[in-house]
């Protein structure tokens, strides 16, 4: 499957969706999700970030200076990314 995928290690590579947080988005759990480290993340993309250690897999928004990280179904709150906290974001 790499190789339909033309996945390239380490940049790119395929993480398996865990969690209905993004069902709206149509992503559900058990969904592979290929992640692209060389692709600067846009504003409004769906993008799999680490915060604070833990993967997700979010839509990212961005509002001057805050950064926050929706959920795409209404039982979870959006997270709002605080000074001090540790993300990575890639697209």
């Amino acid at each position: 499957m790499d190789q339909l995928l033309n996945i390239r290690a380490p940049q790119v590579y395929r993480v398996t969706i865990d969690g209905d947080s993004m069902q709206g988005a149509g992503i559900y759990p058990g969904d592979l999700a290929v992640v692209d480290r060389g692709v600067e993340p846009l504003n409004g993309q769906v993008v799999v970030a680490l915060l604070n250690n833990d993967p997700i897999c979010k839509r990212l928004c961005v509002r001057g200076k805050s950064v926050i990280l929706p959920s795409e179904n209404p039982r979870y709150p959006d997270l709002h990314v605080m000074e001090g906290d540790d993300l990575s974001i890639w697209a």
